[in-house]
């Protein structure tokens, strides 16, 4: 299996940094943002209209290019989970995980044994193909496969110490627009109240040795938030990119 080192690099402490597609369909997508430097790239089947053909083919497009590719799925379910690694993707998203039950309900699906009950199935994605050995791979996988809890309720950040004290989730990430919306100020990115719910966040996982980070379309937040300790950062969306370039060239196309 190629890996693109994403989780070794995220549990040193490094910062890393990505994007999310959540329109683009050709497996080419992911190559740009690789060509660009980012380091991962989040592919969205919470808001994104994807298959998990569409998925696969963009999983193969981003290992074809060294680039992790990072899931988030729909919601926290097995079938989701073991279909998309499988498929070779080297972490996944879980949105809206809100206690340590669910938290140790994804190590569960994500992880092989010990840590898990992950199924093995030989040669997918997730081998390259290769009729490789359970026992080699699963320690290979196990080592390397990325678990992010994204952090965006009230309750989330009330049980966050716990959630991040699972063995086996190693980023807590912050969703700030669903969590604004979940304690009552929607929209208000600068809120002191939304700032503490993040910093208690990014506190929790330092205490746990684990990694905090965000997804937000703002870089001046983006680097707050590194200066603070995050290290997992992704910022925009590939719908975002596009509206605002393309928004820009033709309002400079229009000048007289």
């Amino acid at each position: 299996m190629t890996w693109a080192g994403l989780r070794k690099r995220v549990l040193a402490g490094e910062s890393v940094y990505g994007t999310m597609i959540r329109q683009a369909r050709d497996p080419g997508a992911p190559v740009i943002f690789a060509s660009v430097g980012y380091d991962f790239v989040l592919i969205d089947m919470e808001h994104g209209n994807y298959s998990m053909e569409t998925v696969a083919d963009l999983i193969r497009g981003a290992k074809s290019a060294g680039i992790a590719p990072v899931i988030r799925i729909p919601h926290l379910e097995t079938h989701f989970i073991s279909r998309i690694l499988d498929a070779g993707a080297e972490g996944i998203m879980v949105p809206m995980t809100s206690t340590k039950e669910q938290a140790e309900a994804i190590v569960g699906c994500s992880k092989y044994t010990p840590l898990g009950h992950r199924g093995f199935g030989t040669q997918t994605g997730q081998t390259d193909y290769k009729p490789l050995k359970a026992v080699e791979f699963m320690k290979e996988a196990n080592e390397h496969t990325l678990i992010i809890a994204q952090i965006e309720t009230k309750e989330a950040i009330q049980n966050v110490d716990a959630i991040l004290g699972v063995e086996g989730v190693d980023v807590g990430l912050i969703g700030p627009n669903d969590l604004s919306i979940s304690i009552g100020i929607p929209d208000q990115m600068g809120s002191e109240i939304l700032t503490q719910a993040i910093d208690k966040v990014v506190e929790a996982a330092k205490k746990r040795g684990k990694a905090s980070g965000i997804h937000i379309g703002n870089t001046e937040q983006i680097r707050k938030w590194r200066t603070k300790g995050m290290t997992v950062l992704a910022c925009s969306t590939d719908i975002s990119f596009m509206y605002n370039a393309s928004k820009t060239t033709l309002e400079e196309m229009k000048k007289p």
